[in-house]
Formats: structure tokens, C-alpha cells, sequence
């Protein structure tokens, strides 16, 4: 019996496990998108326990203080394995400088299953101008979703965007009107600008912009031109 209480006391006095409610906004820079990264090598049965032991041993890195990508590095160097150590260093590397306190405060307002999904991804999207790989995976995590569930949703609407937007988008239209009025020469102007390496210019071709009276005419960067003025700021943005 006084074994039994023993082990019961030491049972008692273990330290309790770090939740991930426990470390809501304890999180800096892009510590949390590079620890929901470093998850993904993990197979997904296994996931919700790694997830625990790794967010102890991120706590005892972080003594008290908030989680610093420094950390979640540590943990990457110190505990996995190769080839998983690589590939995950490798992704940190790439990862945009997303706020991902704005992808959070984005999820908040949108309480719910997986009907809110895709007011959430174009909210994303307003914000940050396109949909960042780390802005999925915090997604998926929070809402519970898989993440090639995500993958699907944006690579099947043409409206979402997984890369960040170049400097200039023009809207070209190529319907009738336009075309009469001179509007091939532009957009074959253009296309030429576009496939060259290093092009700042994101070219989209539409039916019709609505706006036959000013044709041809372009929308750059959300505002509309017409005719002559239209050819000129062409010829602006394609010889910067």
C-alpha cells in the first residue's frame, strides 16, 4: 500500500502536459507556422501526440517566455532526424513574412466547421494578397481540416492565389470592341513584357470590363483606362 502511495505522490507531482490552448498568444514571429511545419513530417495518426511532447519541450526552451522561431529551430536540429531535418529547414527558408496574427484574428471572426472555409481563405487573401502555405497550415490545424483538403479548395478556384502577387496586375480585355479598337497590339505587347524572366506583371484576360466607351481598355492595378491613356500607362509599366 505505502508503495502504491508513493508512486501516486510522484504521479501527482509530474509536471502537467503544455496544452496548445496553453500556449494561445505566446507565440512571436512565425514560430508557430514553422512548428506547424515541422508537424507536417509527422504522420498524421501520430500527430496530436507529438504535438504535445514537442510543445513541452518548446515551453522548457522558452523558460516562461514567449516561443521564438529559435526555439522551434532548436527543436528541429536537435530531435529530427534526416531526411525530415532538411526538408523542414529547407521550408523555413522559404516562408514569407506573413503577420500570422492576422491570419488569427481572421479565424476569430469566422467561429464554425468547414463552411467557413472559404470566406476565410479569401479574407486571407485580402489581407496578405495572396495564400501563404503557412496561413494553410494554421488553417487546417485550427479548424481541424486536412490540409490537402486546403490544397484542393485553392488550386480549384481560380480567384485564390498561392503565390505572392507581382507588382503590376492588368486586366486586359479581349472582347470585340476592344480588339476593333486597337486592343491586340496591347495585349500582344504585353504578353511578350510577361514571358520575359523577372516580369513584375501578373496579365489577366477577360470578355468584357463593361466599359465598350472608353475601349480599349485595361484595369491596372484596380483602376480602369481607356484608349490613348490606356496605351500609355502600357507602355509606362512595360519599360520600367
Amino acid at each position: 500500500m505505502a508503495t502504491i502511495k508513493k508512486k501516486a505522490a510522484k504521479k501527482e507531482a509530474a509536471p502537467a502536459p503544455v496544452s496548445q490552448a496553453s500556449a494561445a498568444g505566446e507565440w512571436t514571429g512565425k514560430s508557430q507556422a514553422m512548428f506547424e511545419r515541422m508537424l507536417q513530417e509527422v504522420p498524421e495518426a501520430l500527430r496530436g501526440i507529438f504535438r504535445g511532447k514537442l510543445t513541452q519541450v518548446l515551453a522548457q526552451k522558452a523558460k516562461g517566455g514567449p516561443f521564438a522561431e529559435g526555439h522551434v529551430v532548436e527543436i528541429v536540429n536537435e530531435m529530427v532526424p534526416e531526411p525530415f531535418k532538411s526538408n523542414i529547414l529547407k521550408a523555413f527558408s522559404t516562408m514569407g513574412d506573413i503577420d500570422m496574427n492576422v491570419v488569427e484574428e481572421i479565424l476569430k471572426k469566422y467561429p464554425g466547421g468547414q463552411e467557413t472555409l472559404i470566406s476565410i481563405l479569401h479574407a486571407i487573401q485580402e489581407q496578405c494578397g495572396y495564400i501563404p502555405q503557412e496561413a494553410l497550415i494554421m488553417v487546417s490545424q485550427k479548424k481541424g481540416v486536412f490540409l490537402s483538403t486546403l490544397y484542393r479548395l485553392v488550386t480549384s478556384y481560380k480567384a485564390f492565389r498561392t503565390t505572392p502577387p507581382k507588382k503590376h496586375t492588368v486586366t486586359v480585355c479581349n472582347g470585340t470592341g476592344c480588339h476593333v479598337k486597337g486592343g491586340n497590339p496591347v495585349l500582344r505587347e504585353l504578353e511578350k513584357k510577361v514571358s520575359a524572366n523577372g516580369s513584375q506583371i501578373t496579365l489577366e484576360k477577360v470578355r468584357c470590363l463593361g466599359c465598350c466607351d472608353v475601349s480599349p481598355a485595361v484595369m491596372i492595378n484596380g483602376e480602369l483606362y481607356g484608349g490613348a491613356q490606356a496605351q500609355a500607362k502600357i507602355s509606362e509599366i512595360i519599360h520600367e
